[in-house]
């Protein structure tokens, strides 16, 4: 069972491709919504932040912990969380620090995921992490990839790795945590570099400049 396990993993692990150059046409009447909203005076976590630092890090604003079972998600015309949901018992809490890069847009319209290792980071925090790699997700809206990320060490190289019992652990939950929603599904379709989760930053935040520069 543990080799067909790590068999998987590596199988999910071999797909590579870069990230497709067009938005849907519904993620981007979202994101002209959601620059809409993007209104609030002063500093706006999802509106202003840059998505790269000038020494290849990515910031990503921190909603939800690791462990938490409430769903927290950014109000954005309200610039701050709010829950939108709690995940059952049965499912159990987020097994990795869930959030998003600021200035971009994925192609479910939602700004595109971040996941950041290591131990729980309270939400509503700006981190700035070292890309590991790319989970690669499809849902009933379709695709859902999300960037993995690493606080920086004292040593300025990743503090942790991203591990097949990583991919294995976090797969398994993001496999199955809509199965209790009905006319919901997720599914994990592959891992790739961190190069390519860099490249789905780029492409997402081009996506928003793209539409900003427009209005």
């Amino acid at each position: 069972m543990k080799l067909l396990a790590t068999l998987c993993v590596l199988l999910l692990s071999l797909q590579s491709a870069p990230p497709p150059a067009t938005l849907p046409e519904a993620a981007a009447a979202q994101l002209a919504r959601s620059l809409d909203a993007a209104t609030t005076p002063g500093s706006h976590v999802w509106r202003d932040p840059a998505p790269l630092n000038p020494d290849g890090t990515v910031n990503a604003y921190v909603e939800i912990p690791r462990g938490e079972r409430r769903k927290w998600e950014l109000d954005i015309a309200a610039n701050r969380r709010v829950v939108d949901r709690v995940m059952p018992a049965s499912v159990g809490g987020y097994p990795v620090n869930y959030g998003f890069v600021p200035q971009t847009v994925s192609y479910d319209g939602d700004p595109f995921d971040a996941l950041v290792l290591g131990p729980p980071i309270e939400g509503g925090t700006a981190v700035a992490g070292i890309a590991v790699g790319i989970m690669h997700m499809e849902d009933e809206k379709g695709l859902d990839s999300k960037i993995v990320l690493s606080p920086r060490g004292a040593d300025g190289r990743p503090r942790y790795q991203l591990t097949d019992a990583d991919k294995s652990r976090m797969g398994r939950y993001f496999a199955h945590y809509k199965e209790h929603e009905p006319g919901k599904f997720s599914k994990v379709t592959g891992w790739g570099s961190a190069e390519e989760g860099l490249a789905y930053v780029r492409q997402t935040h081009a996506f928003f400049t793209r539409a900003r520069t427009a209005r």
